[in-house]
C-alpha cells in the first residue's frame, strides 16, 4: 500500500513539474534578457542567467554531442554563396488579327 501510495504521489508531481514547463520559462526568461533590454555583467539578471545558458548547454551537448560540436565550430563560417539569378526569357506576345 505505501508503495503505491508513493508511486503515485511520485507519478502526480512528475505530472505537474511537466505541465509547468519550469525549463521552458527560465529559458524563455533568460533569452528575453539575452535579446532584449541590454543587459550587461553589472546586472544580477545577466549573472543570473548564466547558469541557464549552462545548462541548456550542456544538455545539448548530453543530447547531441556531435551535432553540437559541430554547431559551435561552424557558428562563424561566412554564409554560402549565392547561386546566380534564375534567367527568364522574355517571351514577346503574339497578336492575331481579328477574322472578318
Amino acid at each position: 500500500m505505501l508503495t503505491a501510495t508513493i508511486a503515485v504521489t511520485a507519478l502526480t508531481a512528475g505530472y505537474v513539474l511537466g505541465r509547468a514547463r519550469l525549463g521552458h520559462r527560465a529559458s524563455n526568461w533568460a533569452h528575453w534578457l539575452r535579446y532584449g533590454p541590454h543587459y550587461t555583467r553589472q546586472n544580477w539578471r545577466w549573472w543570473a542567467a548564466q547558469p541557464v545558458f549552462a545548462v541548456e548547454i550542456a544538455a545539448l551537448l548530453i543530447a547531441h554531442p556531435v551535432r553540437t560540436a559541430t554547431a559551435w565550430r561552424h557558428r562563424n563560417d561566412p554564409p554560402p554563396p549565392r547561386s546566380p539569378a534564375p534567367h527568364i526569357r522574355r517571351v514577346t506576345p503574339t497578336v492575331e488579327e481579328p477574322t472578318p
